[in-house]
């Protein structure tokens, strides 16, 4: 059981990266970032204005709701002059041997759009030369409809809110990880070269201490995993209600999101615990090539990306159940498959004892590392660290 120094520990731990003044201004400040973003998208957005285009006498176009041609007829010299003097003109077309020019004042965002309905006029004009009527041209430019069915009913489908969701839990459990890795180097590697953690080795045992400084760097990850989550969530409904959409939610499927925090939060301990190893054995983290090692923990991520199409597979389904990688890829499993409820129970199980054998393999390794000064230890002993039954 966690003793009650470690809880004093972890709380030390979770509040001193968490100034709670700091972070809510910090919040505020990004959600201003993103209505100010969102309201200039806004503002300037020149695809809802209507623009007047000069084009040649025999130009036969018909208008769009953005575009209205009109056919001057003064001309061409006296049309750019009118564009370059006022705004009688928004664009003035003229046609040359290797097709159309367009004559504008200077670079804008709704030409891409004038182009566009320009190709579509010739085409149209192409399949009318050809003796293809208007409904045969559409069938011609209409893809053709391509429907898969799967014959696995617990396969929730691909590229679905489902696939989204999964893909949301795995940068949401690197964004975890990231912050873990930065607190638990500068936090155990900081202490170790100021002689912190020894003098306080006569009030609690080097594995209350491990405890209480996983759990609280656990604790970190996990706020920075929320608040993240709450950020996309506003930002989705900032352009929901930007872009004229009802807020809608349904796709959230909240049984993979209940499954998602126990597999987080001891995705991110186990995953804390061998960072915290590691760096109790780094000397000096400046010249260290053992900070790369911790890097590891994300490959569950990695390799659960890569056969995230699969999900019935065997790849996903040895992620899923392996206990080192089970905290990525089970919740993953969970948002694409209907699964029976004792699998990802079994699956947690499984990941639970592993945290707790990974906790006691920390504390070993952080009970001689921090007492190891001036040289680094061995590979080969940091094994023998791990297999020695002395952590208290």
């Amino acid at each position: 059981m966690i003793s009650r120094q470690s809880l004093i520990v972890a709380r030390w731990e979770f509040l001193r990266f968490f100034k709670w003044k700091q972070q809510l201004i910090s919040y505020l400040l990004m959600l201003g970032v993103i209505a100010a973003v969102a309201l200039w998208s806004f503002f300037t957005d020149e695809s809802r204005q209507q623009y007047r285009i000069a084009v040649p006498a025999g130009f036969a176009i018909d208008n769009t709701e953005q575009f209205q041609f009109q056919r001057p007829s003064i001309s061409v010299e006296a049309q750019l002059a009118q564009l370059q003097s006022d705004e009688s003109w928004h664009a003035v077309l003229t046609t040359s041997q290797d097709g159309i020019v367009i004559h504008t004042q200077s670079g804008k965002k709704w030409l891409s759009q004038l182009e566009q309905v320009l190709q579509q006029h010739y085409r149209k004009q192409a399949a009318l030369g050809m003796g293809l009527t208007d409904s045969q041209l559409a069938q011609l430019e209409q893809p053709v409809a391509i429907n898969t069915q799967y014959l696995d009913q617990s396969y929730k489908g691909k590229d679905t809110p489902e696939k989204m969701i999964a893909i949301g839990a795995l940068l949401l459990l690197f964004i975890g990880l990231t912050t873990a890795f930065g607190q638990v180097l500068v936090s155990i590697t900081g202490e170790k070269q100021q002689r912190v953690t020894e003098q306080l080795y006569a009030i609690l045992t080097p594995q209350q201490w491990m405890d209480g400084k996983v759990l609280g760097h656990s604790f970190s990850a996990l706020k920075a995993m929320f608040t993240s989550a709450l950020v996309m969530l506003l930002t989705f409904a900032v352009v929901s209600v930007f872009a004229e959409k009802s807020l809608d939610l349904a796709w959230l499927d909240i049984s993979v999101v209940l499954w998602l925090v126990p597999f987080a939060l001891l995705g991110v301990v186990l995953c804390a615990s061998f960072m915290g190893a590691i760096a109790a054995s780094i000397d000096d983290p400046n010249n260290s090539g053992k900070g790369a090692v911790m890097m590891i923990t994300w490959l569950p991520m990695l390799f659960t990306y890569l056969v995230i199409d699969s999900p019935n597979g065997w790849g996903m389904t040895l992620l899923s159940y392996l206990p080192l990688t089970s905290f990525a890829a089970m919740p993953v499993k969970l948002a694409m498959v209907e699964l029976a409820w004792w699998q990802p129970l079994l699956s947690l199980l499984l990941l639970l004892a592993t945290v707790w054998w990974m906790r006691r393999v920390a504390g070993r390794v952080f009970l001689r590392g921090m007492q190891l000064y001036g040289k680094e230890p061995s590979w080969g002993e940091i094994v023998r660290w791990a297999l020695s039954n002395k952590a208290d």
